[in-house]
């Protein structure tokens, strides 16, 4: 049954429904309420793109862009398609009022780094994939839209300068998981540490969001001056499974959080505490944040 939904669905519904399958361990509850959430999502939407024809798409109020066609669906899935992903984007697009510098780790077509380039005219994003398809359309988009204001970069970031293996799932260029390979497509890909990489640019960003399918235990410690040095808050989308094939733990995840004096929160304020992360067996989308001055003492 799995094979047969596989092969009717488009790689990106696909590929997002196994995301919320795997976050939740069961469909997201708001699909079965679509007269209530998912609908009324969808209506706002398009009230927002009232006379707005593809590939131009008006993803929140102000945020219009010109995107590449093969970027339809994707950005979709942060306006309506995907209730989890819509509340996402808007705890994102709240939390980062009034930071100026993001790097975008697993920036795949862009959709967070023009959310962030386009709510404010001062603001600067570095955008970082792996996936040489993924990344040409990143391109496409960026070139149309926020050109100046964002720097693409074709790598993977991780612990250490030099060769990941990975391979493809859809357009994602994934490290973990290397017994998938055969299957989607085995590649090669320069590794950067992002320390080196900022340090290349001259950029010190105050927020970093980090997706990249299992290998963020590896990007964070390969950042973990510039998160020392500047502080940044951290959007993280946590797969504990995925995280676990690369001989990483969850421990080592709350070490590093705890070892730089951060807490991590839900979307909603909730702090999520070490006992819960390490708990972790379905993959979770968490913020990262310094541990106010007042708390430390």
């Amino acid at each position: 049954m799995r094979r047969f939904i596989k092969l009717l669905l488009p790689p990106i519904l696909w590929i997002s429904l196994k995301k919320l399958v795997q976050s939740s361990g069961k469909i997201y509850s708001r699909f079965c309420r679509p007269d209530t959430d998912r609908y009324p999502l969808k209506e706002v939407h398009e009230r927002l793109n009232s006379g707005v024809n593809l590939p131009e798409i008006v993803l929140r109020d102000q945020l219009r862009f010109k995107i590449h066609p093969e970027s339809i669906e994707p950005f979709l899935a942060f306006c309506y398609l995907y209730p989890p992903m819509v509340d996402e984007m808007d705890a994102f697009l709240r939390l980062t009022a009034g930071r100026l510098r993001l790097l975008d780790v697993g920036a795949l077509h862009g959709v967070f780094s023009l959310a962030f380039a386009g709510s404010e005219p001062a603001r600067q994003v570095v955008a970082v994939d792996a996936s040489p398809i993924a990344f040409a359309r990143l391109l496409y988009n960026v070139h149309h839209n926020a050109a100046g204001k964002v720097i693409p970069v074709e790598c993977a970031l991780s612990s250490q300068n030099g060769i990941v293996q990975m391979h493809y799932e859809w357009e994602h260029a994934v490290a973990a998981g290397a017994d998938e390979a055969g299957a989607a497509g085995a590649l090669s890909v320069i590794s950067k540490r992002g320390d080196d990489l900022c340090g290349s640019l001259s950029f010190a960003p105050d927020v970093i969001k980090i997706d990249v399918e299992g290998h963020e235990i590896k990007v964070l410690k390969g950042l973990e001056h510039i998160i020392l040095a500047s502080q940044p808050m951290i959007f993280l989308e946590i797969h504990p499974g995925r995280i676990r094939q690369e001989q990483d733990t969850m421990e080592s995840l709350v070490s590093m959080v705890e070892r730089w004096n951060y807490e991590a929160v839900h979307f909603d304020g909730r702090l999520a505490g070490s006992e819960e992360i390490c708990g972790l067996v379905s993959d979770e989308r968490l913020v990262l944040r310094p541990v106010a001055t007042e708390q430390r003492n």
